[in-house]
């Protein structure tokens, strides 16, 4: 029967009765109508605004962000493409001249420039050797290798070529109106590239591109192509797969055509929250109603999860069909199923929900978009796949497959699997819990990684590119540091080297423009020397040479002053390194700031955190130092009136060695580095000796009181730490030395001198450990609140903790085993956790229910998961079968997250099935399951077969038994007196047994099904009852046949 039967043949079914002149299926379809003509727009828009920038995935609190911030508010943008090719060397600029043309006269209808600023490496070599550089061409080139210019090519001979034929490159900084909209930085990305080879006669594959907005870009593309192309087969996969398991078209089509809905109606709704937060919240852009490459693995996870909820449906579907027959059939189902397939939803949503804590954006909006999804998928279901049961109904030859008429029926493929279980629940519950407790102790040995460029795919066109580029030219992704030089440690070289003393205060040293350059070349040159780095750029790569230190004090002032106005006019030609810092309401603060641009590998195995550390290990003792040297030298100025040119100072250093370091300290060393610097100073000292403390361990009385009596002399004695100043102060007459210990740097005042690190390194750095803390926060919000809605649902706070074992269970096994096998979790592992356990909790919920509708209805806690493994086993199996591998397509990606995703989801969903399928019947038929049944006993009576010859479970009594056809036994079809068609309740309900002959009880198998009477609810099944319907069975005659309908 492929539909309703006219009114008069039978009375009106629910979904029949009118309400406004239209029937209620008809309103319900409308309803779901309107909800799907929204999903072609939304989802297509939704994808268009797919946009993935490292910098914006903490929030702007963060002091990681708020630097950045701070740094583009004063810098140029690091929105720069990188192009070159094949064969573009410094030797063979023409094609890149021309280039560099095309790209700067590119402007839109209103007049600005799509790329503002543009730098080439024959451009700059040409600058450095011009005013007021005067760099030669050599030197110009050295400053530049690493960063514009790459390394000379090599002969057969292993030697150099030449300068010219070194690969070089251009840079094409986009205008920020160009960044701030995705679809425009794509387009200026393409344009550069079409350009290229269009105008320019570049061979589109020997042309290799780099930066971050290339990155973003391609990122944009992978995760699209992987949705369009991989969601396709996937969705093929899982047809298949359907068909397999349902054998009808017709209910493999009600699944798939439920689940993609939910996946494209999932996708639409980030667009429409988009425009929410525009129009109703009055944001000037969204901020989570935009996809990303990690929110387009949504809408798989809701396929799954509608998918599963609609397989589940159909299952009860088809017993409510073997209950009461097809009249009313799918509004039976619905009473049933509701209940556990909301709470499913929504302990899903909660689940999932946990993830929007996180402050890494993706994940907070992955987390909140799926939890709305789900949510928003069982409403649908419960619209879509009713209506369409209800007009297209399947026959009973689709719902029961028929069997072979013999005595010889083939046993469900779970039954010795339940068998195990509940005849040795304690062995299997300790043995699954002991094994994932070992592989849990994997879990603290995880470690994660967020780089950019490890989303992709190693065979990526990008990754092939920046593998070239790294290797002919040199790094490309840039770390930042900004030297920042307050006001009062400012001075023109005409001005006096010492400002006017505040009150309370010492005098304050002051440097010049010369010196501060000086200062930040020292920081470049440790900053280089860092292996990930392969080239800094800072003003000083487009200033003159620095001056020699040597000389007398007259030349060095005189050259000091030049060179110090020379920088001073070149100040604006300097901009993208050298500023002065803006406050919030952009007035001046007086602080100057010199950028220092290294470029990081984007390719090497670096620990970013690692990475950082070891910078500031470089660049903060170069700062000590120059505090120490100021704090000095303020010292001395404010201690009286004497010229400082007069004054003798003795700096204190512990070399560490027992013997004195006769050698002196190392040029390197905080000793030997301030040493320097006061050499370097505009202040010119009498004398400044350099004494090793170590000295003093081997030295006899006489060698230490000469000591003492040379040191009473100096002015001023510095000790650099407690530890130098220790065996000094411990001798005869030390009172005597005018001794100062420098443990810690001479505080600055805030802002004098300090150093800022940011850029997208130190972002990816902090996201990398927040990563981490969100998948454990989230792991723990998730259990604590799924667990208190399952206390809440099975109305015990023991059986609830209980019931979150076996969801727990898939987590436990592969994230320890993740731990174990060392395989760094990125976003797309993490997001796993919580989908994990979402699909373990809906078929967790769906076991608990039968088993407690068995439970209220008399059984023993054994029979009554054995009823569970009949009505859910092969449910909970077709979900994980054609979900998982449904998505372990997602599996060939070429984007790392959805291929990483799609390979741990179908690991995660079958060992989920593992736990709801062992873990859970074996605690249940265990000494915990007395915490789900507290009254219940624990095993069937003595003589009572678990496994009968009849394929079934020896569930005779209860009506389990499967007939000839495959059907259950009692099949009605038609309506049936009011009396056994009572509406069954929601959720956990007491199941209703069904009443058979004699032969049925002893396993007869039975020429044909035939009718059975419902026991009313009311009637009781307690143990004392129980005795009295068993025989009462014998006396019963069978009830007449009734042929099947459909």
């Amino acid at each position: 029967m492929s539909g309703p039967a006219p009114e008069t043949d039978r009375p009106v079914s629910l979904l029949d009765r009118r309400w406004g002149g239209l029937s209620l299926w008809l309103w319900i379809a409308m309803a779901a109508a309107v909800a799907m003509g929204m999903i072609p727009r939304g989802a297509r828009r939704a994808i268009e605004s797919n946009t993935n920038k490292a910098e914006d995935w903490l929030p702007a609190s963060y002091a990681e962000s708020a630097d950045l911030s701070w740094f583009r508010d004063h810098f140029a943008s690091e929105a720069f493409v990188l192009i070159s090719w094949e064969g573009c060397t410094l030797g063979k600029g023409e094609r890149l001249s021309l280039l560099e043309q095309k790209l700067s006269a590119v402007r839109d209808d209103s007049g600005w420039r799509w790329y503002p600023k543009i730098v080439s490496g024959p451009g700059t070599i040409r600058q450095l050797t011009g005013a007021p550089s005067g760099l030669d061409r050599s030197a110009a080139i050295e400053r530049l290798e690493g960063a514009l210019v790459g390394p000379p090519q090599t002969g057969a001979d292993g030697q150099p070529l030449g300068d010219e034929t070194r690969t070089t490159c251009l840079l094409a900084f986009l205008s920020p109106r160009l960044t701030d909209n995705n679809q425009a930085m794509r387009a200026a990305v393409e344009r550069i590239e079409r350009i290229a080879h269009k105008e320019c006669g570049v061979p589109l594959d020997a042309i290799h591109m780099g930066g971050p907005p290339v990155d973003n870009v391609t990122i944009d593309k992978e995760g699209e192509r992987t949705l369009v192309r991989l969601a396709g087969l996937s969705g093929l996969v899982g047809i298949v797969l359907s068909y397999v398991c349902f054998r009808s078209w017709k209910l493999t089509a009600m699944v798939f055509f439920t689940a993609v809905v939910n996946a494209g109606l999932s996708l639409a709704v980030v667009f429409y929250y988009g425009v929410f937060e525009v129009f109703g919240l009055g944001a000037l852009e969204p901020k989570y109603g935009k996809a990303d490459a990690i929110l387009m693995s949504m809408p798989a996870v809701v396929y799954v999860l509608a998918l599963s909820g609609a397989i589940h449906l159909i299952n009860y579907y088809r017993d409510s069909r073997a209950e009461g027959g097809l009249f009313g059939a799918v509004e039976r189902a619905i009473r049933v199923a509701w209940g556990p397939c909301a709470l499913a939803a929504f302990t899903t949503a909660v689940g999932l929900g946990s993830l929007a804590a996180s402050d890494i954006l993706p994940i907070r909006k992955f987390g909140m978009f799926t939890a709305i999804g789900v949510m928003v998928a069982v409403t649908m279901l419960f619209a879509l796949l009713p209506v369409m049961l209800h007009l297209f109904a399947p026959g009973d030859a689709v719902l029961y497959r028929r069997r072979p008429a013999t005595d010889n029926v083939s046993k469900p493929w779970y039954t010795g699997l339940a068998w195990l279980v509940t005849t040795r629940p304690n062995l299997t519950a300790v043995a699954t819990i002991a094994l994932s407790l070992v592989l849990a102790l994997g879990i603290p040995q995880i470690r994660t990684s967020v780089q950019l460029l490890k989303l992709l795919d190693s065979e990526c066109d990008l990754i092939t590119d920046y593998a070239w580029l790294e290797k002919h030219l040199g790094n490309l992704v840039p770390m930042e540091v900004i030297v920042g030089v307050g006001p009062e440690r400012l001075r023109a070289p005409d001005e006096p080297a010492f400002g006017p003393a505040a009150e309370g205060l010492a005098r304050t040293y002051r440097m010049t423009m010369h010196e501060r350059a000086t200062l930040v070349r020292r920081v470049q040159e440790r900053i280089e020397s860092l292996d990930p780095v392969s080239k800094a750029l800072s003003s000083i790569t487009f200033s003159p040479e620095p001056i020699s230190a040597g000389g007398s004090s007259v030349l060095r002032a005189s050259a000091e002053y030049a060179t110090s106005n020379a920088l001073e006019e070149s100040r604006e030609s300097l901009a993208d390194y050298l500023q002065r810092e803006r406050g919030a309401d952009d007035t001046p603060t007086g602080r100057e700031l010199w950028r220092i641009s290294a470029r990081v590998t984007a390719l090497g195995d670096v620990d970013y955190g690692q990475f950082v550390d070891e910078l500031r290990e470089q660049v903060q003792p170069v700062l000590d130092a120059y505090r120490d040297r100021d704090a000095l030298l303020s010292e001395l100025a404010s201690e009286d009136d004497r010229p400082l040119d007069k004054k003798s100072i003795c700096l204190l250093f512990r070399s560490g060695n027992n013997a004195a370091d006769t050698a002196g300290p190392d040029s390197e060393s905080p000793a030997g580095l301030l040493a320097q610097l006061l050499k370097e100073s505009s202040i010119s000292l009498a004398s400044a000796r350099v004494l090793d403390t170590a000295s003093l361990d081997q030295a006899d009385e006489k060698k230490r009181a000469r000591l003492i009596k040379l040191l009473s002399k100096q002015d001023a004695v510095f000790a650099l730490t407690k530890e130098a100043s220790e065996p000094l102060v411990a001798l005869p007459g030390a009172e005597a030395i005018k001794l100062h210990v420098l443990d810690a740097p001479k505080k600055a005042p805030d802002g004098a001198l300090d150093a800022t690190y940011t850029g997208v390194v130190p972002v990816v750095y902090k996201t990398q450990r927040e990563l981490l803390a969100s998948l454990r926060e989230s792991i723990a919000m998730a259990t604590v609140l799924i667990a208190g809605v399952m206390m809440i649902v099975l109305r015990s706070p023991l059986a609830g903790l209980a019931s979150m074992i076996p969801n727990l269970f898939p987590i436990l096994v592969v994230f320890g085993a993740i731990g174990w096998l060392g395989i760094k979790v990125d976003i797309g592992i993490m997001m796993t956790a919580s989908v994990a356990l979402g699909v373990a909790v809906d078929d967790t919920l769906h076991f608990v229910t039968w088993f407690s509708r068995g439970i209220r209805a008399g059984m023993d806690r054994q029979t009554a998961t054995l009823q569970s493994f009949e009505r859910c086993a092969t449910a909970m199996t077709q979900t994980t079968l054609i979900a998982g591998l449904g998505l372990a397509v997602f599996a060939a990606s070429t984007f790392t997250p959805t291929q990483q995703f799609g390979t741990l989801m179908i690991t995660m969903l079958a060992v989920a099935l593992v736990g709801d399928l062992v873990l859970l019947p074996a605690l249940l038929c265990g000494p915990l399951g007395k915490f789900f049944a507290p009254k219940a006993a624990a095993k069937p009576e003595a003589g009572i077969a678990l496994v009968s010859g009849d394929g079934g479970f020896g569930l005779a009594a209860l009506g389990l038994a499967p007939s000839d056809d495959g059907s259950p036994n009692g099949v009605t079809q038609g309506p049936t007196d009011e009396a056994t068609t009572e509406a069954v309740a929601p959720a956990i309900v007491p199941f209703r047994t069904y009443e058979k002959s004699p032969a049925e009880s002893e396993g007869t198998t039975l020429p044909a099904p035939h009718n059975s009477r419902l026991v009313a609810e009311s009637e009781t099944l307690e143990p004392e009852n129980a005795a009295l319907h068993a025989k009462l069975r014998g006396f019963r005659r069978p009830a007449s046949q009734r042929d099947r309908q459909g």
